[in-house]
């Protein structure tokens, strides 16, 4: 979870289990032209995103990884739970998701002809059911890979936690990696 203060000030909590560990402070968040940044210096993630998608997200990037990450807006009853839960441990409002059918992309033929590489990140929605919905590209190299990364990413599914399809979704992100080197 994570939390944008007026005054700058960003801070994260990670699920564990059926609790959050306390806030993380993280760098101040900076907005310049549209794009929104700070940074974990624990992890030395930088993320950024850009405020003209309908949701929160971008990407995240280390000195050699590259990932996706994407936010909705708590309720904020389930938000001032966080910060007033007498016990001084936040409460999760959400579940992890949890991934039952993980697909992987086939390499393009014409990229291995080609000695292409490139990576893949792409934010989308899981409905109530486990079902992924309404990808969107954060990152893409090479549109040779969009195809094999959009398949596999739609043969995917996750667990369900509602039986009310029409409930409201979770974002999520996937990243993939396409190396010479990893063709097996």
């Amino acid at each position: 979870m994570l939390n944008f203060g007026p005054d700058g000030s960003t801070r994260a909590a990670r699920p564990d289990e059926d609790t959050q560990r306390p806030w993380i402070p993280l760098s101040r968040w900076q907005l310049e032209q549209g794009v929104l940044t700070f940074t974990d210096s624990r992890t030395e993630r930088r993320f950024a995103a850009e405020l003209n998608r309908p949701t929160l997200g971008g990407e995240w990037r280390t000195l050699t990884l590259l990932g996706g990450w994407w936010c909705s807006q708590a309720e904020v009853e389930a938000a001032s739970r966080v910060l007033t839960n007498p016990t001084g441990v936040p409460t999760a409002m959400t579940q992890p998701l949890i991934p039952e059918i993980m697909a992987t992309p086939a390499y393009p033929v014409q990229a291995i002809r080609a000695a292409r590489e490139g990576r893949v990140v792409v934010c989308f929605e899981v409905d109530p059911g486990g079902t992924v919905r309404n990808p969107q590209f954060v990152e893409l190299t090479d549109e040779i890979f969009r195809g094999p990364s959009l398949d596999a990413l739609m043969q995917s599914h996750y667990k369900g936690w509602s039986d009310d399809l029409n409930g409201p979704a979770r974002p999520a992100c996937r990243s993939f990696i396409y190396r010479l080197d990893q063709i097996y």
